[in-house]
């Protein structure tokens, strides 16, 4: 953009800013002080975005950033005082600029620092999208819409257990609305809380017509992952039964129906660990894999999908078969087989050499153990060469040649 542009297109945007009545003012609650301790995410390039009939564009970074971008000249902003200038990373590049008037372009949302960032078009008038720099969204006073098509909509963002008990700060903000809804993108997000697995997100409308997106979380009940890695399952190779025929089906002749049995069967003293079910196989109340003691099945899933367990004990039944007694992901105990043709380890414990993402989310990298300090994003179908395996609690971690970390759980990358 030209130097005579630039200045006419301002003093355009300012005259009309400062000549008409300014509505729908900007509340923003999401300041500084209310960021978490999770680490701020280098972004990278967008997994998917979605362009509209009204000429909005929205996506998902790195599964945590969240922006939609507005047609030109569409909504006419003004911010207030000297503020600080951020990459889209939400890093601050620790450049500061005095308030003034624009077009917005862009609002981009950092889940994992709950904060909200504008990119504005004509302050910051570049094509190259990873050289834009972003204010935070309180420093805008005022949105003024050039189409009747934008209104103002309060959205609010929470993060909650499966009980629905807030586990982190909740944020909201006023940012401009039309058909093309910011909530859709935030769908598509995987926001991170320390101690917590993402579990779902869903959004509601109030009757105010303003939007709520919820994320839920199941809290870690164990080491088996942080970040945005799903929690796995592993299982030890030193685990193993003898055949175990009733898997498939209950048995009534291999092991007693008494309940009672399992108080007499013999206990097997092993470290916890954690397995998933390649194939059909049944939760069971005791040891005895018999209908009336059947709790549930599990059905064969695709590997991506299947079923895990944290094993939390172990135990015999009288004709000898090793059962693993196990808590489900949703908390529920009972025992499962201990055959290997029916359980594994969903981590791998040797070097793999190679792998290949295989989560339709991707994974990320990290640089410590504990899959913390995100270094970057492998999309699915990625291929990564792997230097060590490491073990951390009962779970183990991939170190990739150049250092970081990355999940070992066989349901999210495969070994080539």
């Amino acid at each position: 953009m030209s130097r005579k542009y630039f200045n006419t297109v301002l003093l355009l945007s300012t005259t009309l800013l400062t000549g008409l009545a300014l509505s729908h003012p900007l509340i923003g609650h999401a300041d500084a002080s209310t960021q978490t301790s999770n680490a701020v995410a280098t972004t990278t390039a967008s997994a998917s975005s979605t362009t509209t009939s009204n000429g909005n564009t929205y996506g998902v970074d790195d599964d945590n950033i969240v922006w939609i971008t507005y047609p030109s000249m569409s909504v006419l902003t003004t911010y207030t005082g000297t503020g600080t200038y951020y990459n889209a990373d939400g890093s601050d590049t620790n450049t500061t600029v005095s308030g003034t008037s624009g077009a917005l372009g862009e609002v981009r949302i950092n889940l994992n620092q709950r904060t909200a960032y504008v990119w504005d078009s004509m302050l910051n008038a570049t094509s190259n999208t990873s050289a834009r720099l972003y204010r935070k969204v309180t420093s805008v006073s005022n949105f003024m819409y050039l189409s009747s098509v934008y209104t103002t909509k309060s959205l609010t963002i929470n993060f909650v257990d499966t009980d629905g008990n807030s586990i982190d700060d909740s944020m909201t903000f006023d940012f401009p609305d039309n058909s093309d809804k910011l909530e859709n993108a935030l769908l598509d997000a995987t926001p991170t809380v320390d101690g917590y697995t993402f579990n779902s997100a869903a959004v509601t409308t109030g009757s105010d017509d303003n939007p709520a997106v919820t994320y839920t979380f199941t809290k870690n009940t164990s080491d088996s992952g942080s970040g945005n890695e799903s929690s796995g399952s592993e299982s030890s190779s030193s685990a193993t039964s003898s055949t175990d025929s009733d898997n498939l089906s209950d048995s009534s002749s291999a092991d007693s129906t008494s309940d009672s049995t399992t108080s007499t069967a013999t206990k097997v003293s092993v470290s916890k660990i954690l397995v998933y079910a390649t194939r059909k196989i049944g939760l069971y109340k005791t040891v005895n894999f018999t209908k009336n003691n059947r709790i549930r099945w599990y059905q064969k899933q695709p590997r991506t999908k299947r079923p895990t367990f944290t094993v939390i004990g172990y135990a015999r039944t009288k004709a000898g078969t090793l059962r693993y007694k196990v808590k489900t992901t949703s908390g529920q105990t009972g025992y499962i087989t201990a055959n290997t043709n029916y359980v594994g380890n969903t981590y791998y414990q040797t070097n793999p050499k190679k792998i290949t993402v295989i989560n339709t989310k991707g994974i990320n990298a990290y640089r410590k153990v504990n899959l913390t300090g995100k270094v970057r994003h492998y999309r699915k179908g990625t291929v990564l060469k792997i230097k060590t395996i490491k073990h951390h609690g009962i779970t183990t971690r991939l170190i990739l040649t150049n250092g970081t970390y990355i999940t070992a759980n066989k349901t999210l990358v495969l070994k080539k």
